[in-house]
């Protein structure tokens, strides 16, 4: 069969999007945020952890790089036995971290750089030292004692159902005060809220407008997916296959992975809740927004559900093109994916994250080998910048940084305690920054270890040496954005994913009604030849490929490229 031309995808993709159009006012469509995990951005105070004031101190290096704003990791009161996704208290900042103080300083000097700043909220557990836990545990005639989801035991004495943690091991931990089980869809220390009672909606309500009073421009909301679990509390049945429908983190033995996760994850009680939070914020504020982390789903396809227009979500942040397959078929399949299950709603471009690994060892590992590490990190910045839907680059990932293997007693991740050797944890890519390739930790702080080690191999790529060689991962990507700031299409424009034959290139167009851009990269250890029309030109760009001839342009091994095209008509 004869696969459609350019002109004809586009029109199929002008046709497709008309209804409802996209507006183009709205600030976060198209936006680059950077993703600040603060344990590892900056120590300022000696005790090895990154805190607020680092960020600060940094601030200038983030808009340097010509992002829309930050989103700041879990930065409140916590045990931290997750490392800030265990929350004792939402409306405060951990002294690990700083004080309310430093927080309104970060924001204050963030937007006076332009900077907006989101920050994360984890709506749907707490840590079991906070207080409504507490209270709620102490009791069933307790004022909060259904502010979490507790079930009496099965007839033998075992949990209610056969739920799996993603960390391994049952859902559910007795708990003797009570002679319940309560549900845990992580680890045991974050007991689920129960946020279908209307005094737990309210109080986290409460807390997002709380921040919204501080100034932050929105939100990241943590596993939207674990928002609210069957009411009936159904046992999952097995996968039939013995691998689940869905794409999860914990190594390939995790038991989760045998469960097909129809009771658990993704339910239809989530939605109520969604729309009382966007409702929530919208009438406070429109231009703030909602950011939903959406995992362990096939978020390509069921992400608009999650953003129908002014009603839920803004944006989706998900794990499909973390989770991409070495295959660029199924690559170009998510792509193709991600642009026709859009629909009203928006997905941010994610390659890492602090839940990851590295994106240049992840995605493109056999660079690596190849000796063609910063290509390979620079083609995924390329796809990242322009690609529909903005993204989010992770810290160190405009640095190229690879995966480091860490020693098992520098491991700090729980979910790699509880599943080692299988999984390795998300140590690797948590951490510290190399600001220095010089001093003491990388400068990353003054104290004698930090949290987590500083790879040797980080150091070779440190942002002190990246920031003079002018051909750095660094500065093609602050290259590649000051660009791309000055070219409305990538925010706004509709985009359509070739058909191509020309494998392994992924290669798509970004239009409205008078121009078209098309993007080319090369997946490969080869060169490839991408076909040019009469009258199209390469963009000048650093990094890109920069010569062509009247028909085409030769892509070298994990080269790019970026083409004006002479028929800017969408047909």
């Amino acid at each position: 069969m004869t696969k459609p031309g350019r002109e004809a995808l586009i029109a199929e993709a002008m046709l497709r999007d008309s209804e409802p159009e996209l507006p183009t006012a709205e600030w976060w469509r198209g936006a680059i945020f950077y993703e600040v995990y603060v344990r590892s951005f900056q120590d300022t105070d000696g005790n090895g952890v990154g805190d607020l004031k680092g960020v600060i101190d940094r601030l200038d290096y983030v808009a340097s790089l010509g992002v829309d704003g930050l989103w700041l990791s879990p930065f409140y009161p916590s045990p931290q036995k997750d490392f800030g996704y265990d929350i004792t208290d939402f409306c405060n900042v951990d002294p690990h971290f700083g004080s309310m103080e430093d927080f309104v300083v970060l924001r204050e000097r963030a937007h006076e750089r332009g900077l907006k700043v989101l920050i994360d909220i984890v709506p749907g557990h707490t840590s079991d030292e906070h207080p409504w836990f507490l209270e709620s545990r102490s009791g069933r005639n307790s004022p909060k004692a259904d502010w979490y989801i507790w079930a009496d035991s099965a007839p033998d004495g075992g949990p209610p159902n056969n739920w799996l943690s993603s960390f391994g091991g049952s859902a559910w931990k007795w708990a003797p005060t009570r002679s319940q089980y309560y549900y845990h869809p992580f680890l045991p220390c974050q007991p689920a809220l129960n946020l279908r009672n209307p005094d737990v909606m309210q109080a986290m309500l409460d807390v997002f407008h709380f921040w919204m009073e501080l100034g932050v421009d929105g939100f990241r909301l943590d596993a939207v997916q674990c928002l609210c679990c069957d009411p009936s509390l159904r046992s999952n049945p097995p996968s039939p296959t013995g691998e689940s429908n869905i794409m999860v983190g914990g190594g390939p033995n995790n038991p989760f992975r045998k469960q097909l996760h129809m009771f658990d994850r993704d339910v239809p009680e989530a939605i109520p809740v969604l729309e009382k939070l966007r409702d929530a914020v919208s009438h406070y504020d429109p231009e703030r927004v909602l950011v939903g982390e959406l995992a362990d789903v096939d978020s390509s396809r069921i992400a608009v559900k999650y953003t129908v227009r002014g009603k839920r979500l803004h944006a989706v942040y998900d794990f499909d093109l973390i989770n991409a397959a070495q295959s660029i078929e199924e690559r170009r399949e998510i792509l193709n994916n991600r642009a026709l299950f859009m629909g009203s709603g928006w997905l941010m471009n994610v390659f890492a994250n602090h839940d990851s690994m590295r994106a240049v060892s992840n995605l493109t590992g056999f660079a690596e080998e190849a000796g063609l590490r910063e290509s390979a990190a620079k083609l995924l910045l390329f796809l990242q910048a322009t690609l529909l839907g903005g993204g989010i680059v992770f810290q160190g990932e405009e640095l190229g940084l690879p995966q480091p293997e860490l020693a098992f007693a520098d491991i700090q991740d729980p979910w790699a305690t509880n599943l080692w050797p299988d999984f390795q944890g998300r140590d690797g890519v948590r951490t510290p920054i190399p600001w220095s390739d010089s001093k003491a930790n990388a400068g990353f702080t003054d104290a004698k270890k930090p949290w987590l080690p500083i790879p040797q191999e980080h150091r070779q790529v440190a942002v002190s040496l990246q920031e003079e060689d002018p051909d750095s991962v660094l500065n093609f990507f602050r290259s590649l954005m000051q660009w791309r700031g000055s070219e409305p299409i990538l925010r706004f424009g509709k985009e359509s994913i070739h058909h191509s034959d020309i494998a392994p290139i992924i290669a798509f167009d970004r239009f409205d009604e008078q121009r078209c851009l098309t993007f080319v990269a090369n997946v490969d250890l080869e060169s490839r030849w991408f076909p040019l029309c009469e009258g199209d030109k390469l963009i000048q760009l650093e990094g890109c490929v920069a010569e062509a001839s009247e028909h085409g342009v030769e892509l070298p091994p994990l080269g790019i490229a970026a083409i004006e095209r002479a028929n800017s008509s969408s047909g």
